[in-house]
């Protein structure tokens, strides 16, 4: 077993070098060139712990020159990062209240040796106003749509549908929703979910939660599909004579996401002549009307190949003058 004196002198060479260093290092630090700076435009932050209240606005001045002293590298990064000045209210005594700031208030993080030598100005005005926390639903905004070579193969998605959104009782109460910031469709390349901003412009002093929204989309490749003899129907109102319809048949494209076009049944599809543009027809008379479609899924256009076709109201031959009833 090694005596005291042996185990302080053994690698004494090692333990010297060590020691010298450490002292090397501390006369460094504490002889590395104090600072002082100044910060022009160091924001005020208002936080209200008082659940009944809220701020009704940005504070007065929003910003306050802040002079800092400590070492300049640290300066230097605190500078780079930035700071703020976060004011704690834990009750709201006025509506109009004039806040003395204290040194303490200043972010400074984990920055050792830095002091606030002083704030100007040394005081800022806040106004409160009551409160009021309400569920608001979103209102999406599209902008353009799909790229040519794609199609929406569903319906674009929102989540969430409503927000929580808490400020001042004067910007609240009033609101019916919220807008996203507008989506522009001719961005989306693929399928996926998109994070959109909520828009809180006109919202100063409110909180919505959560500030984000995401949309869905389901895009496929375009496609189209051309289906032939869909009958068209001319249905006359009860105790009129029967209409008929040149051509009696016509050509119908389809166009969408490659599912959708491909899962139409050509046996649900219609093509008809809706019944208003039958009224008033005398026996023998033409017309030239519009067709519709009908038995097309949602985000699949059809396009008629006859768009117009001639309908004629038959003559009811009962009715002829010589002829038996």
């Amino acid at each position: 077993m090694a005596t005291p004196t042996q185990a302080l002198t053994h690698n004494w060479r090692l333990k010297l070098a060590a020691l010298g260093l450490s002292v090397f290092l501390w006369a460094l630090v504490q002889t590395e060139p104090s600072n002082q700076e100044t910060f022009a435009s160091v924001p005020v932050l208002v936080q209200v712990s008082d659940t009944g209240w809220t701020t009704s606005g940005a504070p007065n001045p929003s910003t306050v020159e802040v002079r800092l002293g400590g070492p300049a590298r640290e300066i230097i990064r605190l500078a780079r990062e930035g700071t703020s000045i976060r004011i704690p209210v834990g009750m709201v005594g006025s509506q109009d209240t004039v806040i003395a700031l204290r040194r303490e208030w200043v972010e400074l993080g984990q920055r050792s040796g830095l002091s606030v030598e002083s704030m100007s100005p040394s005081t800022i005005r806040v106004s409160f106003e009551e409160a009021q926390t309400r569920l608001v639903p979103i209102a999406p905004r599209l902008l353009g749509r799909v790229r040519d070579h794609l199609a929406l193969a569903a319906p674009i998605e929102f989540s969430p549908q409503i927000v929580r959104v808490r400020g001042p009782r004067s910007r609240v109460e009033g609101l019916d929703s919220l807008r996203l910031v507008a989506f522009d469709l001719s961005d989306v390349s693929r399928s996926g979910a998109f994070t959109v901003e909520i828009d809180t412009t006109g919202l100063l002093g409110a909180s919505v939660v959560p500030m984000t929204a995401t949309v869905g989309v389901q895009v496929e490749d375009m496609v189209e599909r051309v289906l032939d003899e869909i009958t068209v129907q001319a249905v006359s109102n009860p105790g009129e004579a029967e209409v008929v319809a040149d051509p009696s048949t016509i050509q119908v494209r389809l166009a969408g996401a490659r599912t959708l076009v491909m899962s139409v049944d050509p046996e649900r599809l219609r093509a008809w002549v809706p019944a208003e543009y039958l009224q008033g027809m005398a026996p023998g008379e033409e017309r030239v009307v519009n067709v519709r479609i009908e038995g097309v899924p949602e985000l699949v256009t059809a396009i008629p190949g006859n768009d117009r076709i001639t309908v004629r109201r038959l003559i009811d031959q009962a009715g002829l003058p010589g002829e038996p009833p």
